[in-house]
């Protein structure tokens, strides 16, 4: 590591945000790959989930080491929304870089080839390609066969296309730009958005903090909707660690149900106020019903989404025709149950 990295910046370019909990045997090597990047003026947030494990002392330590290092701790477990926000809201970069807590930055120019790219054509979102594996590996040569975002170099999107283009590629739902990490973002819009975010989850009671699935999905739809230019550029930046212990893998049915309902609320809530910005919504609830996504299991998950179909029913942006295809598909789902 470049030991002349190691000094504090008052006003930092990026910040790297790192929600922490439970990942005592992952945790340095993913700070190791921020520490490592050749540019010197960045910031490591890490919020420390209440973690039972070794990880606090670990954290601990690194902090010591590095002064660029600041340190957050929830009284108690929030998940990985709400820290990764708290994170961000508390971060003085001009823009953020998130990782998880078991990924890894995989080339030390990341940051400088990013940062260079927003600059000088004053973007709101740098995205870039990234791997996402089981297994780690040493090389990027050896991932060819596990890579992800994978647009053509150059790709330049604005608004209204750009929150279009988020959720549907070729005409189809697709989940392929639905991440927030990936991608380098401007620190005012994030946090902009997370505000946003967190106004209309209170206005509809929700507690949107718990969400365990599907988070950043909802939270990348919050961005999109207030971003003015996207830039794809063809680097592979970032390893995405996809272990089958994370909440993915591990949510009970109800909780993956709960997050793909939050994940339509936000469609809904954050695509653009037309005809067009809205159908997407629909053709969502329209194949998850098709699929049996909405089999529901409990009391809270139906109650949610039959407030999510009032809100579509009354909305003025949804046609006629559309508004009589959800009620004859949500009434024949809640007759069948």
């Amino acid at each position: 590591m470049n030991k002349n990295t190691k000094v504090f910046s008052a006003n930092p370019k990026i910040s790297a945000i790192i929600p922490v909990y439970n990942c005592e045997n992952t945790i340095k090597a993913a700070v190791r790959s921020i520490q490592n990047q050749n540019m010197a003026e960045i910031e490591i947030v890490l919020v420390n989930d209440n973690s039972k494990d070794n990880t606090s002392k670990i954290i601990s330590e690194l902090g010591k080491e590095d002064p660029r290092i600041k340190i957050l701790n929830n009284q108690k477990q929030m998940a990985t929304l709400y820290s990764r926000n708290i994170g961000i809201l508390h971060s003085n970069g001009k823009y953020i870089l998130n990782l998880d807590n078991d990924d890894l930055f995989m080339t030390n120019d990341l940051f400088d080839t990013i940062y260079k790219e927003a600059e000088t054509g004053n973007f709101d979102l740098i995205g870039f390609s990234a791997v996402q594996s089981e297994t780690y590996y040493p090389l990027l040569i050896q991932m060819k066969e596990a890579q992800f975002h994978d647009h053509k170099n150059g790709l330049v999107i604005y608004q209204p296309e750009l929150t279009y283009f988020a959720i549907s590629i070729n005409g189809s739902y697709s989940l392929n730009d639905l991440h927030v990490w990936g991608r380098l973002t401007k620190t005012d819009l994030y946090k902009y958005a997370i505000n946003n975010f967190g106004i209309n989850s209170i206005r509809e009671k929700r507690n949107y903090c718990f969400v365990t699935w599907g988070e950043d999905s909802a939270m990348s739809m919050a961005i999109y909707r207030f971003a003015k230019s996207y830039k794809f550029i063809k680097k592979y930046g970032i390893f995405h660690h996809l272990a089958k212990t994370t909440s993915t893998y591990t949510s009970r049915n109800d909780l993956k149900q709960y997050g793909e309902l939050f994940f339509l609320d936000a469609i809904f809530d954050f695509s653009h106020n037309t005809t067009t910005g809205k159908k997407y919504s629909i053709q969502k609830l329209q194949k998850d019903i098709r699929e049996g996504l909405y089999n529901l299991y409990n009391e809270k998950n139906e109650k949610y989404l039959k407030a999510i179909i009032q809100k579509m029913i009354n909305c003025k942006y949804i046609s006629l025709v559309d508004k009589k295809i959800i009620e004859e598909k949500s009434n024949k789902l809640f007759n069948e149950k």
